[in-house]
């Protein structure tokens, strides 16, 4: 311990000594002496600084990681910011075009008396295809009341309470439906077949239907209104030992994607 303290009062002492040779060397001191003094008291300089400059380095290079890592997390907080805003803001498009189409339909059928209303619930089996919807007997709603929405016909009410009902959609397997080709007035009843297709059943193999023919509602039965779309042909099959050529609809309505509806009232007054 006592011979650490002799080397720093050796080494306080030289550098004094290096100092003061070098103050009185300014003026009459020229000689290789004095130059040997001044860089024996830089290479001094040089050592004592040494290990200062270093933690002086290695401090400022943390506090630079640390604001950056500070600026970072700023940085993504406000690009979450951005990106939950701009989905909110798409959501805002995607509904104003909704109700922009809903708006469009009804007006364009005003001969109709239209109740809109929304999905609550949807039944996601392969098998059965029904909904909920917000309106209910309060609302004007009925069993077999049809629903539509600005694409086509959906399916019709099958049960109801004063604030809901349920609606059968036309790809279930216990739908059908009276229509007709809207091209040749061809007609057929329209099924369900349990996944995303429908089936235009009872059509003559013989009788002229093509991929591509529009299916509409035929009226029939007073159920729907005539004309309303239900969809398009995309595949024909005539098989000679059938009577019946075997037609498959893809309906106009994506079911899977239902969201703005109406449902279509018989001289009564809807409530809210």
């Amino acid at each position: 311990m006592g011979r650490h303290n002799n080397r720093v009062i050796l080494l306080t002492c030289s550098a004094a000594l290096i100092l003061i040779l070098l103050s009185t060397g300014q003026y009459g001191a020229t000689s290789q002496g004095v130059g040997y003094i001044r860089e024996g008291y830089h290479v001094f300089d040089k050592i004592i600084s040494a290990p200062f400059v270093f933690v002086a380095d290695i401090w400022s290079t943390y506090i630079g990681l640390v604001n950056t890592s500070r600026e970072n997390r700023e940085l993504r907080l406000r690009n979450d910011r951005l990106k939950v805003r701009s989905m909110i803001l798409d959501e805002l498009k995607s509904e104003n075009r909704r109700l922009r189409a809903m708006l469009d339909f009804k007006e364009a059928h005003r001969e109709l008396s239209l109740i809109p209303a929304n999905l609550l619930s949807q039944d996601i089996t392969l098998i059965f295809k029904t909904a909920i919807i917000d309106r209910g007997s309060k609302s004007g709603f009925h069993v077999d009341m049809p629903i539509l929405s600005p694409d086509g016909v959906v399916g019709k009410v099958i049960a109801v309470s004063p604030h809901t009902s349920q609606i059968l959609l036309i790809t279930d397997p216990n739908s059908a439906i009276p229509a007709h080709i809207e091209s040749t007035r061809v007609k057929g009843i329209i099924k369900g077949r349990g996944g995303n297709l429908l089936t235009l059943e009872y059509v003559r193999k013989a009788e002229d239907v093509k991929i591509g023919d529009s299916i509409v509602t035929s009226g029939l039965l007073n159920v729907f209104p005539s004309g309303l779309k239900i969809g398009t042909v995309v595949e024909v099959r005539r098989d000679v030992n059938q009577m019946f050529a075997d037609i498959i609809v893809k309906p106009y309505v994506e079911m899977d994607k239902i969201e703005g509806i109406f449902g279509i009232a018989q001289d009564m007054e809807a409530s809210d």
